[in-house]
């Protein structure tokens, strides 16, 4: 109910209290629901009707049964005739579309409001969806202050990961630089969200995660080796240079000889069961002779003479068997690139 001053009798009341006022309704109501343990969220009202709460309250003495009762059948009644309620605070309205609108949109109407339009959390949330390198993309021409309250926003774990792919020099300064967000405005920070928000918005959406020499060459670690030799000597032909780059994202079996280093390859086969070694080395073609022999070369002699010994036993395994094989060697690898422990060569030429 709102504080309107129009006088309408209400049954019930003593002889002296005369008609309620819709304001003094409207106290009763909210006297109720703070009596209920309620929060009717007064707190959101202009100070003046605050105010004037207060002194309407104050101003009642008591209330007789069936006036109560009357007083809540007309607030149910208004409350049930409401079909939706819109924010007369055009701040209220624009924290409620903020996520909707154009970020220039959002903008210019909070530089309209001041201080009484603060955004909600809708820039920060867009934001806070990215990944750690596309943040470090997006800060990478900010401020140190900035950085420090975009990592202040995030939550801390986000925040680590985001430190760690910086620049020792950079991690440091923007890490000193927490001590000058300590008095910075709510305003500043909805801004500064503004701002970012909008230079991820003019992004240009991508199709896919990684660029067509990644795509191309995750599909090449995963074919056989027949296909893979097929399209790589397609791509030389038609494509040098496309090719050139797609061979250096390709690792496979056949390039084992060329990116491994000897002494790191002992370690790749400690990783492996002794029986997939075997039926790699037994499978793998003539013109893989190399690999082969690179690989039996990188270990000890009695270990070499071992594995000899047991591909001569075994039947030939199938090309299937082969290539599982082959490609559980390679991941082998891959993973221990990923962890550090060891670096493949760039591809010769």
């Amino acid at each position: 109910m709102t504080y309107q001053p129009t006088n309408v009798p209400v049954p019930g009341l003593p002889p002296s209290g005369g008609p309620l006022t819709r304001r003094q309704k409207a106290a009763v109501v909210i006297h109720l629901l703070v009596s209920g343990g309620a929060d009717p969220g007064l707190r959101d009202l202009p100070p003046d009707q605050q105010r004037q709460l207060v002194d309407d309250m104050a101003r009642l003495r008591f209330i007789d049964r069936g006036t109560l009762a009357d007083i809540i059948a007309e607030f149910s009644a208004e409350l049930d005739s409401i079909g939706l309620h819109f924010p007369r605070d055009r701040a209220k309205v624009l924290a409620l579309l903020e996520s909707q609108l154009s970020l220039d949109v959002v903008d210019a109407m909070t530089n309209e409001l001041g201080n009484a339009a603060l955004p909600g959390s809708g820039p920060w949330t867009k934001i806070s969806e990215l990944d750690a390198a596309g943040l470090k993309t997006m800060i990478d021409g900010e401020s140190d202050e900035v950085c420090a309250v975009l990592l202040s926003k995030l939550p801390a774990t986000r925040a680590a990961e985001l430190m760690q792919l910086l620049p020792p020099e950079r991690a440091d300064r923007i890490a000193a630089a927490f001590a000058k967000t300590e008095d910075v405005t709510p305003t500043a920070v909805a801004q500064i969200g503004i701002a970012l928000g909008r230079e991820r918005a003019s992004r240009k959406p991508v199709a896919f995660a990684t660029d067509g020499v990644q795509r191309v060459g995750n599909i090449l670690n995963a074919a056989t080796s027949g296909v893979r030799r097929a399209i790589l000597d397609s791509l030389e032909a038609t494509h040098p240079d496309f090719a050139a780059r797609v061979r250096f994202a390709v690792f496979s079996f056949e390039n084992i000889a060329d990116r491994i280093s000897p002494r790191d390859m002992p370690k790749v086969l400690r990783g492996l069961d002794g029986s997939v070694i075997v039926t790699a080395l037994a499978g793998a073609a003539d013109d893989m002779a190399e690999v082969v022999d690179f690989i039996l070369g990188s270990i000890s002699k009695r270990m070499a003479d071992q594995f000899r010994e047991e591909i001569g036993e075994r039947d030939p395994p199938t090309p299937e068997e082969t290539e599982l094989a082959m490609s559980e060697i390679v991941a082998m690898i891959r993973k221990m690139e990923d962890d550090g422990e060891l670096t493949l060569n760039a591809p010769e030429g």
